[in-house]
């Protein structure tokens, strides 16, 4: 039975920054686990021979031999870049899985923006026009979800509820539907990128997806459809896709994540009118902290029960 459960959710910004108010339910929970907060690098490094179970952002590697006891590492992170894995593959890692809900409202918000024609209402307000422009219902609209793990199948059923044709894309997909969502393999992509109103990607970064939307994908993308990404800035190639923005071969982009961030000052996608940029934001919600606290509860109860 574990004892102890360290915390190091130490953050720059106070919405990712933990505090112990916030663990709150997991001590109700789990009224016979301490919480030991830690509050630095140096600290946690000190500590390490003595954690069993570990809440944090970063994990290295050459730490894992100085964590005998160490039992399971979780995080709120959905990306898998900060928690190294185990070398000896003895300590597993439980990430995040809570982040759908709020990913899954930023890009709705994003298609709507783009739907309601709002960046040219914004326009005309500023030059002080009183001019009507047809929408777009989006229950007409097609919406295609590439890197549909768990954030696009949460976003991909907020979708549907709207009366949005969606698609998922997988490499290999074991089945041709996951409820109201028809799933596509990697061989049909191509051919289903011209027909999607809405391109929408989760895709994790690395090796095996850095520029996966290339310049001859990008190429393939409907004149009057838009592209977004919530994954990572590696997966699109910015230089093709600016370059599509500012010739109209596409007719805009929301972007959360850029190939470097923060966005270099005089990139061309500060300036361009058809694109809304978040600043890594997706999931900047004032219930991040409690939404995580409320999974971790609940993977400490399942731990708890499969460790006994």
């Amino acid at each position: 039975m574990v004892n102890t459960l360290h915390i190091y959710l130490q953050a720059d910004d106070a919405a990712f920054s933990f505090v112990p108010n916030d663990f709150t339910t997991f001590k109700d929970a789990h009224p016979d686990i301490r919480l030991k907060f830690i509050k630095s690098e140096a600290e946690l490094v000190q500590e390490l021979p003595n954690i069993e179970w570990l809440d944090t952002w970063f994990f290295d590697a050459s730490w894992y031999s100085k964590a005998p006891k160490l039992q399971a590492i979780f995080t709120p992170a959905a990306g898998r870049e900060y928690i190294a894995a185990d070398p000896l593959g003895r300590v597993p890692t439980h990430f995040g899985t809570f982040h759908g809900t709020m990913m899954a409202e930023s890009v709705l918000a994003l298609i709507l923006h783009f739907s309601l024609n709002l960046p040219r209402y914004q326009t005309q307000q500023k030059d002080e026009i009183w001019q009507r422009v047809p929408s777009r219902l989006v229950s007409s609209q097609t919406a295609l979800i590439i890197g549909y793990g768990n954030i696009g199948r949460q976003t991909g059923k907020l979708l549907t509820s709207l009366g949005m044709t969606v698609w998922g894309h997988q490499r290999q997909p074991a089945n041709k539907y996951d409820g109201n969502v028809k799933l596509i393999p990697q061989a049909d992509l191509d051919k289903m990128l011209p027909q999607a109103d809405h391109i929408i990607s989760f895709l994790p970064g690395g090796a095996a997806t850095h520029h996966f939307i290339s310049s001859a994908r990008l190429n393939l993308i409907s004149p009057h459809a838009f592209l977004y990404n919530f994954g990572r800035g590696t997966t699109i190639d910015e230089s093709a896709l600016i370059t599509a923005l500012q010739t109209n071969r596409i007719a805009g982009a929301g972007l959360d994540v850029t190939e470097r961030e923060p966005l270099l000052p005089g990139s061309a996608l500060w300036q361009l009118t058809n694109v809304v940029l978040l600043p890594h934001a997706s999931s900047y919600f004032e219930e991040y902290r409690s939404l995580h606290v409320t999974e971790l509860t609940k993977m400490a109860t399942k731990t708890a029960k499969h460790d006994r």
